[in-house]
């Protein structure tokens, strides 16, 4: 795949190919090791046969640190050390007897992969544009924008659409066809309830019952 990446963008798990994306690559492994003053091309030759046993560059730079065990390799990198021959000396624990190499520590993929994965998650995660409202979704708009502005009013103007919602929301509890109640009617049940006494408590005869007035 024909893609151009600067080395300091270059993904970790991506297995070099091309001569285009192992120099890419090498580049990306020398600045991440902080190493400028690496031979580019011996470091170059070093590490060709690991790309091209499926090794990418975060494999690479974990082997330098970490033998196959999880052990440490040892102390970093000294100045007068070549990068190249450092590489060569660390990459050693993690070949056999016969010269095959190990699995890489962490798996890659070609960069065309990559970039296909890359590309379907940034769709899956790109905004969406939102769907035009209908006639519902404009009205529930309105009047959210109506309450919210009603609270920049006056609090005497709040508190009698709090109480307008308030008797909105008691209507709807209503029995289909009947008035709601009001004030008179209860009143009326005051003057007309009745509240039995017991004369006797002892022997729980005769009961008389008194009428209350409002």
């Amino acid at each position: 795949m024909r893609v151009r990446l600067d080395p300091r963008q270059w993904p970790g798990r991506v297995i070099p190919e091309t001569d285009t994306e192992i120099d890419t690559a090498v580049e990306a492994v020398c600045m991440r090791a902080s190493w400028p003053d690496a031979d580019r091309h011996r470091v170059r030759t070093t590490l060709a046969p690991w790309f091209a046993d499926g090794w990418p560059v975060d494999a690479l730079l974990l082997a330098v640190d970490q033998r196959p065990d999880g052990s440490r390799q040892g102390r970093p990198r000294g100045r007068d050390q070549e990068a190249h021959e450092f590489l060569r000396a660390r990459l050693r624990a993690w070949s056999g007897a016969d010269g095959r190499r190990s699995k890489p520590p962490v798996a890659g993929v070609p960069l065309g992969q990559w970039w296909r994965v890359n590309r379907r998650n940034a769709r899956l995660h790109e905004p969406r544009q939102a769907a035009p409202l209908g006639p519902e979704g404009e009205q529930a708009r309105e009047e959210s924008l109506a309450r919210a502005r009603a609270h920049l009013t006056d609090p005497v103007e709040r508190s009698r659409e709090k109480a307008r919602r308030w008797r909105e929301a008691l209507d709807t509890l209503l029995v289909p066809g009947k008035a709601a109640p009001t004030f008179e009617d209860s009143r009326r049940l005051l003057v007309d309830r009745v509240v039995p006494r017991t004369v006797c408590p002892h022997c729980g005869a005769g009961q008389v019952a008194v009428r209350r007035a409002a």
